[in-house]
């Protein structure tokens, strides 16, 4: 007898655990679980001669130990590339070597 008044409250407690009708609960799959995208790859536009272009002007269409790495940073380049670009701006004519020697002075571009 003192088992069943044991089990009878718990029975009548188990009952109030889910309302009548509704259905259980469900635990949300992995698959269904939303997560946001990867950042998109940053791409740099223009070929390297126009980066360095635009960066020679926007820093006086002249390159110099003053601004070489202002140059570099801005048109995303490494000293050979820009080496490779002012040799072919050179034979080009879109660029020369400064009077001083140690400069390069765009003269194409944004910079006649």
């Amino acid at each position: 007898m003192k088992r069943a008044l044991f089990i009878v409250p718990l029975l009548a407690l188990s009952a109030c655990a889910y309302p009548m009708g509704m259905p259980a609960p469900q635990a949300t799959p992995a698959a269904v679980v939303m997560t946001p995208p990867p950042p998109a790859p940053t791409v740099n536009p223009g070929s390297a001669r126009e980066r360095f272009l635009a960066a020679a002007a926007a820093n006086g269409c002249e390159v110099n130990t003053a601004n070489t790495s202002a140059i570099l940073a801005a048109a995303t380049l490494s000293q050979p590339d820009m080496a490779r670009v002012m040799t072919e701006l050179r034979a080009e004519g879109g660029g020369e070597i400064a009077p001083d020697g140690r400069s390069f002075r765009v003269t194409s571009g944004r910079c006649v």
